[in-house]
């Protein structure tokens, strides 16, 4: 696990030198604690003033976290965002404001690990120089020491020839052969000799061996040294080390940040422009539907207007056509007055000429039925009456009628919607199909021209007319 990242100023915070002391420190620290305790200081943030106090205690009451923290000071005291670094330092438990940091600056940490970096390297040479001086030393006792050994051994190896010597010749072998080979005879001054040898061995040994015990001292003491600066080159390494894994941490962190910085821009220009292209496809979709909406306005307003005035050339058109429709009738009834006012004037002519020839033909009878039939013609009882007066004798309707076309008006419905009308050959009635099926007699079998109520009506004819002879009846009034 990384180590945590500090980043306020301990000793303004416990308000000491860099300098100052363990008791210092500890002294410091017991006023302060008794000032900022969560039960005496009643402020909002009394309780992180006050484990921010212990936490300054805690790290520079120890000599290893103090040097380490030593390390990474001068880039801690020239931060302007920590709370130790304020121009005006304000005491513990005071509110501050972290003043927000500039775009993620990595400058200080680069420069903080390449300073690092150089007192490591620095460190090395120096450590190197030491070594060679500690080796040289330690080579040169060694050597020493091992001369020393030689000659002791040397020494140690002629007095033991010399005791062994002496050991042969006061043997019991030797004591046995003396008597063969002869006693060896020394002489005093040999005796004296050797006995200075003797000593001066042994004298040279004890010198030899306190030279050695004193070499093997001094070599103690430069491996000692050696592993001293050796130690303080490990602990000074490891403090590099460690404020370096800070610095990485601090840096990893920093670009770690700047990248989510980075990407969150990226990611709110990725959003504001698919807002802005959402907000444009939108306006484009609503001037669509404008213009769409205004052009189906346009549309329908001039297809009103074409309906409006199609409608009003309709209505112009049928009043129009009303009108002549109208003056066409009017026409006609003029027409058709004239005509049937034509016709009454012929008819009643005929029948003139009808009665002068009938009276001329029974003039000299005794009995005339011209005279008789005289009350009942003029009695009024005709079937049909014009409108001048004149009797008309009542048409039966039969026979073919004739097919008139041309639009015209029905005589008997009053209507003018057909495109042709059919003629009474008879009274020359015009009617349409319908009153004409109404009018003609009904027929029997289909083959008969005439029916009983055809001849009944015929004769009821003839007797309202005047005439009830049996000659009346041959009479066609078709």
């Amino acid at each position: 696990m990384a180590p945590a990242i500090i980043t306020e100023d301990y000793y303004l915070v416990l308000k000491v030198d860099q300098s100052a002391t363990t008791e210092t420190i500890t002294k410091s620290y017991r006023q302060l604690a008794l000032v900022l305790h969560p039960d005496r200081n009643k402020k909002h943030d009394a309780t992180e003033a006050f484990q921010l106090l212990g936490e300054a205690y805690e790290t520079l009451k120890d000599a290893n976290k103090r040097r380490a923290y030593d390390v990474l000071y001068p880039q801690i005291k020239a931060k302007p965002t920590t709370r130790a670094a304020n121009t005006t330092p304000k005491a513990p438990g005071t509110s501050e404001t972290k003043p927000k940091q500039d775009e993620e600056d990595i400058s200080a940490e680069i420069n903080g690990i390449a300073a690092i970096i150089k007192a490591r390297a620095e460190r090395a040479a120096t450590w190197m120089k030491s070594r060679k001086v500690h080796d040289d030393a330690i080579f040169e006792l060694k050597r020493e020491i091992r001369k020393l050994q030689a000659a002791i051994r040397e020494l140690e190896e002629n007095e033991k020839a010399e005791r062994d010597e002496e050991a042969a010749r006061n043997s019991w072998t030797r004591w046995m052969l003396n008597p063969i080979y002869g006693k060896p005879v020394e002489t005093e001054e040999e005796k004296e000799k050797k006995g200075k040898a003797r000593i001066d061995r042994m004298h040279g040994i004890r010198f030899k061996e306190r030279e050695l015990g004193k070499k093997d001292e001094n070599l103690r003491v430069w491996e000692e040294r050696l592993r001293v600066k050796e130690r303080e080159k490990e602990v000074g390494d490891q403090k590099d080390d460690a404020a370096r894994s800070v610095l990485e941490e601090l840096i990893v962190r920093k670009k770690e940040r700047a990248r989510r910085a980075k990407e969150r821009m990226e990611k709110e220009v990725r959003e504001k422009a698919q807002r802005e292209r959402m907000e444009k496809e939108r306006l484009e979709r609503e001037a669509r539907n404008r213009a769409w909406r205004e052009q189906w306005e346009k549309e329908r307003t001039e297809r009103e207007a074409k309906e409006k005035a199609r409608s009003e050339q309709q209505a112009e058109y049928w009043r129009e056509w009303q009108k002549r429709e109208a003056e066409a009738k009017q026409r006609q009834r003029e027409v058709d007055e004239a005509a049937r006012i034509a016709l009454e004037k012929e008819l009643e002519k005929a029948r003139i000429k009808q009665d002068e020839e009938r009276r001329r033909r029974f003039s000299g009878h005794n009995n005339d039925p011209w005279a008789q039939a005289e009350p009942a013609r003029s009695s009024g009882r005709s079937r049909h009456k014009t409108r001048s007066g004149a009797t008309i004798p009542v048409c039966l309707h039969e026979g073919w009628w004739d097919k008139i076309e041309g639009r015209s008006t029905c005589e008997s419905c009053a209507v003018s919607r057909y495109s042709y009308l059919l003629q009474c050959p008879g009274c020359k009635m015009k009617a349409c199909a319908s009153c004409q099926q109404k009018l003609r007699p009904p027929r029997r079998n289909g083959n008969r021209m005439k029916t009983d109520q055809a001849r009944h009506r015929r004769e009821a004819a003839a007797k309202d007319s005047g005439y009830g002879g049996d000659y009346d009846l041959d009479y066609d009034y078709d």
